[in-house]
């Protein structure tokens, strides 16, 4: 082989070898894109069921329901045991939103889920009676979370005069 033959092998096995790479980053992009839609769509399947089982399981007995509703509006009308109860549905209510705003912060889910989310935990929070039990136990949420809902006012939500629960 003449030396010009050898520089066309070598300039063509260059060419491919650049096509291939080229090939294969826009192959493991599509992937990587493939993967995160797939990660977002687990999360916010994720941060919605919690949140609806936490409704269910408020929601499973008449006693629950009605406990939560004066405990939100009038925590002074609960017995210890009642207030008790009332508290532990707390925790796991602001645990699940604590979650949903972790992955917000985080990017994980996008505006459009954590609006309407963000009204219905502000609306919980500035309760009286969730204002009385965040007091007693916002210590066992993160900082980030604590800061969050403590620089918010009822004005930061959506109007929801006509909203009970």
């Amino acid at each position: 082989m003449t030396g010009n033959t050898l520089e066309i092998i070598q300039i063509i096995s260059s060419v491919i070898g650049s096509v291939a790479v080229a090939l294969t980053v826009v192959y493991l992009a599509i992937q990587v894109r493939a993967s995160t839609r797939a990660t977002y769509s687990q999360t916010y399947q994720t941060a919605v069921a919690a949140l609806g089982d936490m409704a269910a399981i408020v929601a499973e007995s008449k006693e629950k329901s009605r406990l939560y509703a004066v405990g939100m509006a009038d925590p002074d009308a609960l017995d210890e045991d009642e207030y008790l109860q009332f508290a532990y549905l707390g925790i796991s209510l602001f645990r699940k939103y604590e979650n949903a705003y972790f992955q917000y912060r985080s990017g994980m889910i996008d505006d459009a889920f954590w609006d309407g989310h963000r009204d219905n935990l502000l609306w919980f929070y500035h309760r009286p009676g969730t204002q009385r039990w965040w007091r007693e136990r916002r210590l066992g949420f993160s900082k980030a979370f604590r800061e969050y809902l403590e620089s918010t006012s009822e004005a930061d939500m959506a109007v929801q005069k006509e909203r009970f629960v």
